[in-house]
This record gives structure tokens, C-alpha cells and sequence, in this order.
């Protein structure tokens, strides 16, 4: 139990022990050992620890327990998920040097790296909350790190659609990130309530096994599952991660490849067998399914059409986010009826988790090397850095066809399976929809991929002076590339390599990217530009989300305090009740004249109402 405790909040000690010191040499480097001692430590569990459940009684009165989890999920994720936050560490060790804000970010670094690493290793709920509204805050935090919102930090240029604005700060950004997620929390607290109250226990465990939760419904499931859904961005909450870009690319790499995204699907897998004999769960598994479908083929039409290098990565993050989704959901949906087959089923959707990590952590990291050497956030201002960056073009390379699915790249193997399940379930349920949509999921793909590689280390503007990225930075991504090849490798002789139809697809959009975008300079076209509009401003939900839900917000406000505040209360507070005493008291003044005979009829009368109703 001590070792898990010393994997899990050795980053947060270090990111305290940061604050003792004002150099910021001291703060990286003290938050970066934390974090490879973490990882270490997080190897050590997964080659040599015993499986099982340890912990320790914390709140005894609502049977909150200290407990975490060791098994074939939290192992490899916390392996995962400590190597990620350390890679990225070691990168942002140079990537920060000179930021304005070090001690704000290394110790909201290491507090986001122990968070992530709770939720991990939590067996149970109670514990696991603490992790998980940790995560919250530090996204919060580090998306809104540059809260000065200087114009090279936004998400969008300045433009209104609609009167909307179009554009949006890190400050702005970070407010909508928390305001989005707690939406979801809230919920996802009650839910966790309503367990304890039903089952008498919080522990995965416990709730497993328990008869009484088999008869909770499918409303609070769908409570429960609003904290994952909005925590890993699927439709209709997937705005927030995209403008999360206004942060600090390492902390996009944070965010999108190890932690708070992930936790959201991670905690979708480790919850499935335990809703699968609950009533109606069909209905929520396949409201998940569904949900990720549509987020995963949303999001990639918005990676195709975006104009900025990281808005194209955090649109492919929500994809791939959307088929984790998907793949979790129809593992319950095929464990209904094939109960034995769930575990291999889960495990397919969590190896998604890996095999994306691994490539999107280099993608962010390389393509941060390249908005820092090149001084632009925008696709199109300058290109043709292979001449200049060959070690980033090449390690994009590596990374970006394995996230694309291109074989034997991990990204393909991991993808396939996680698709796998979605494929069988919609066969299963004949959800006829289902297949032509991840068909064109799959061909748009290396599209995009293609599209970002082409036009920035290809084709486009020659640069003025690029030069390539200083080795502390390159080395965390480049070694990342190189273990998409490695793991792609292993998993086909270790897991399954899978050759199915759905390789025509993906080998079908590599070629029509290829073409477009690498030997030719891009396409474009004025039939299509209606169309392109449409998935640029994405799907103009913004307006929804920005405009119409703010003003909808502040017309409810208005009316709460002209009805209830002005009304009810200053009314009843401050002229109905002021009204009556002013009158009980004029009619009391009238009744104190001055004369004695009054006052002892007065006494009188009351010494008769007295003695009646003593009488009565």
C-alpha cells in the first residue's frame, strides 16, 4: 500500500517541495525527478505487484476508505500514465524556461500528475473523487496559465459569427473548461450518493457484488455517466477541450495524452462490469456507444478543417476519445449476452487508451517544438520545415501514422480492436447506421493527418529562421515515435493483429490525403466552400454555447431577481412587512391616549379576558 501511496503523490510532494525555492531551475527540476521517481515506482507495481485491494478506513461515517486497486486496468495505467507525465515533464523543463508564471505551473503540474494517478489506482468512489475534482482544478489552472491572454495564446482570431466572438483567451478558456466539467460533476456526486445509500458502499468492489444496486435503474447510471462523458469531451460537451489549447502545449500534451480526458474513459471501462446485470442497462450502454459514435466522426470533420496546429490535434483527441467511448459501451452491450467475453472486450477498448497516449503526447510535444521554433500558431504561415526540423518531421511522422491507423504502427492495433467492439455491437443490435459511419470515420482519418504533416513540413511559406528544437525537447517526443513502432510491434505478437475490411478504408484516405497534401500542395475548392465553413466554425455550436446558453443564462438570472429578489423578498423584506408594523403601530398610537380612566378600562377588560378564558 505504501508504494502505490509514493507512486501517486510523489509528484505532488515535489510540486510542494517547489514552492520552497523562487528559482525556476530548482522548481522544474525538483517536479521532474518527482515525477520519474513516480514512474519508476509505477514499473515496479506493474512487473511485481500482487494483485488485490488495499486500504484503510478514512471517514468512517460515511464509509469513505483509503483503497486502491491493483489489477490488469490500474497496472498499465498507471504505468502509462506516470511515463507520459514524465516524459512531458523533461520536455517542459525547456519549453518554460523564461515563462512568467514557473512556480503556478510546476506545482499545479505535479498536483494534476498525483490527481490523474488517484483515479488510477482508486478502488474506491469517495477516494477516487478526491482525484477527480483535483484534475478539474488543475485544468482549470494550467488552460488558463497564461491569464495576461495575449493574442499568440487564443484559440480562433478575431472575428464574431452571429455577433458571437469567435476567439477565446486562456482565461476564457479555462472558465469554460471547469464550468463545463462541473456541470457534469454534479451529477456524477449525486449519483455516487445514491450508490452509498442503495448499496451501502462506494468500493468497485462491493458495488460488483452487490444485489441491491440491480435494481437502481438506468436514471442514475446516466447521472454517473455524465461526470466521465463531460470529463473525456464527448458530444455534446467536446467545446471545452478544443479551446483548451490556449494553454501551454505541454499541458495539451498532459491534458490530451495522460490525464483528465482519459480519466473519463478510463473510468467508463472500470465501471462497465460492475452496471452490466443493473435494469436498463442496455439503455446506458447504449446511449455511450452512441455518444462516442457521433463525437468520434464530429470531431474528425473538425480536424479536417482546422486552421491552427493543435486545434487539429484536440479535434483528433476527441475522436479517438469518442471511440474509447464507443468501444466501452459496446463491450457492455455484447457482455449482456456474452458475460465471459467482457473482460477481453474492455481490455480492446483500453488498449485504445495506450496506443493513443503514446502517439498524441509526441504529436503535441513535436508540434509545440514547431509553434515555438516557428513563432505561429496557424497552418499556412509557414511550412516546408522538413529542411529545417528533421528530426520533428520525422518523429511527426512516426506519431502521426500511428495515430491515423496506418499498420504496424500502434495506433492501427490499438484502433482496430477498440472498432472491433462497436462493429460486433451494431451487427449485434442491427444498428444499420453504424458501419457506413465508422467507414468514414476511418477514410477521413489519415486525411486530416496527412493534411497537417503536408502543409507544414511539405508544402507552404518557407520560413525566415527556423532552426530545430533544443535536444531536452526533442528526445521526450522523438523516443515516444519510436515506441509507437516498438508497441505496434509487440502488440501484434502479444494482443492480436488484426487484418480486417476496415483496412480498405484507412489505406483509401491515406492514399487521397497523400495525394492532396503531400504531392500536391492541398485542395481546394469553391463548390465546397459552403460545407468547409460549416465543420471551420464547428458546426457553429459555439454560438450555442457562447451566445445563446449566456443570454438564455442571464434573461433566467433577470427574472430570479426581479420575481423572487425584488419581488418576494425586498417586496415581503422591505415594504409588506415594514407596511404592516407601520400600521399595527399607528393603531396602537391611537390607543395611548394619556388618560388614566382609558388605561384602567384597559386593565380591566384584559383581567375579564384573562378569567374567561380560564373559565373555558
Amino acid at each position: 500500500m505504501e508504494v502505490v501511496l509514493l507512486a501517486i503523490f510523489f509528484p505532488l510532494i515535489a510540486s510542494i517541495l517547489s514552492l520552497f525555492s523562487t528559482s525556476e531551475k530548482f522548481k522544474a527540476w525538483v517536479v521532474t525527478a518527482g515525477t520519474f521517481a513516480s514512474a519508476l515506482i509505477a514499473t515496479y507495481l506493474f512487473l511485481n505487484a500482487s494483485p488485490g485491494v488495499y486500504g484503510w478506513d478514512w471517514i468512517r461515517a460515511i464509509g469513505a476508505r483509503i483503497e486502491v486497486r491493483l489489477d490488469g486496468l490500474s497496472l498499465p495505467m498507471g504505468a502509462l500514465v506516470a511515463w507520459l507525465v514524465a516524459a512531458i515533464s523533461l520536455y517542459s523543463v525547456r519549453y518554460m524556461e523564461g515563462d512568467y508564471r514557473p512556480g503556478w505551473y510546476w506545482f499545479f503540474f505535479g498536483f494534476f500528475a498525483s490527481s490523474m494517478l488517484v483515479i488510477v489506482y482508486a478502488e474506491n468512489l469517495w477516494f477516487l473523487l478526491v482525484g477527480w475534482e483535483g484534475v478539474g482544478i488543475a485544468s482549470w489552472a494550467l488552460i488558463g496559465h497564461w491569464y495576461r491572454d495575449e493574442f499568440e495564446y487564443w484559440v480562433g482570431r478575431e472575428e464574431r459569427v452571429a455577433g458571437v466572438p469567435y476567439w477565446w483567451t486562456p482565461s476564457k478558456a479555462g472558465l469554460r473548461a471547469i464550468l463545463t466539467v462541473r456541470f457534469g460533476d454534479a451529477f456524477f456526486l449525486v449519483a455516487i450518493a445514491l450508490f452509498y445509500a442503495l448499496a451501502g458502499t462506494v468500493s468497485l468492489t462491493g458495488l460488483k457484488a452487490s444485489e441491491a444496486l440491480r435494481a437502481l435503474g438506468v436514471a442514475p447510471l446516466l447521472f454517473f455517466a455524465l461526470g466521465p462523458l463531460t470529463k473525456s469531451a464527448q458530444f455534446p460537451f467536446h467545446e471545452w477541450l478544443l479551446t483548451a489549447m490556449t494553454g501551454p502545449t505541454s499541458v495539451s500534451a498532459l491534458i490530451h495524452a495522460a490525464t483528465m480526458v482519459k480519466a473519463g474513459v478510463y473510468v467508463l471501462i472500470v465501471t462497465t462490469p460492475i452496471f452490466l446485470l443493473v435494469r436498463g442497462a442496455e439503455l446506458y450502454f447504449l446511449v455511450v456507444m452512441s455518444l462516442g459514435v457521433v463525437t468520434a466522426l464530429a470531431a474528425t470533420l473538425i480536424a479536417l478543417t482546422a486552421m491552427e496546429f493543435k486545434l487539429v490535434l484536440a479535434g483528433s483527441t476527441a475522436a479517438n476519445l469518442g471511440i474509447i467511448a464507443a468501444a466501452a459501451g459496446a463491450a457492455g452491450l455484447l457482455g449482456l449476452h456474452e458475460e465471459r467475453l467482457l473482460s477481453t472486450l474492455l481490455f480492446f477498448a483500453f488498449l485504445h487508451i495506450v496506443g493513443h497516449a503514446v502517439s498524441k503526447a509526441s504529436l503535441f510535444m513535436g508540434f509545440g517544438a514547431v509553434i515555438h521554433e516557428a513563432g505561429t500558431r496557424f497552418i499556412g504561415e509557414v511550412g516546408r520545415l522538413w529542411r529545417y526540423m528533421k528530426i520533428t518531421g520525422a518523429a511527426m511522422a512516426l506519431s502521426m501514422l500511428s495515430l491515423v491507423g496506418i499498420p504496424p504502427f500502434v495506433g492501427y492495433v490499438t484502433k482496430d480492436l477498440a472498432l472491433e467492439n462497436v462493429f460486433e455491437a451494431g451487427h449485434a443490435y442491427h444498428i444499420e447506421l453504424l458501419v457506413p459511419v465508422l467507414y468514414l470515420l476511418l477514410f477521413i482519418t489519415p486525411i486530416y493527418g496527412l493534411r497537417l504533416l503536408g502543409l507544414t513540413f511539405v508544402h507552404g511559406k518557407e520560413p525566415e529562421e527556423v532552426h530545430e528544437a533544443p535536444a531536452l525537447m526533442w528526445i521526450p517526443y522523438t523516443a515516444l515515435a519510436v515506441a509507437t513502432l516498438a508497441l505496434g510491434a509487440y502488440f501484434a505478437v502479444a494482443v492480436k493483429f488484426p487484418l480486417t475490411e476496415a483496412l480498405v478504408a484507412v489505406l483509401a484516405g491515406f492514399l487521397t490525403g497523400f495525394v492532396l497534401y503531400i504531392w500536391l500542395p492541398g485542395f481546394r475548392s469553391e463548390v465546397l466552400s459552403p460545407l468547409w465553413n460549416f465543420l471551420y466554425r464547428r458546426f457553429y455550436l459555439p454560438i450555442l454555447y457562447d451566445g445563446v446558453l449566456p443570454l438564455l443564462y442571464t434573461w433566467f438570472a433577470k427574472f430570479i431577481y426581479v420575481v423572487f429578489d425584488k419581488g418576494l423578498f425586498d417586496g415581503l423584506y422591505h415594504n409588506v412587512l415594514p407596511g404592516a408594523f407601520d400600521v399595527l403601530s399607528r393603531f396602537a398610537r391611537r390607543l395611548i391616549t394619556g388618560d388614566i380612566n382609558i388605561y384602567v378600562l384597559y386593565g380591566m377588560v384584559g383581567i375579564l379576558i384573562t378569567l374567561l378564558l380560564l373559565l373555558l
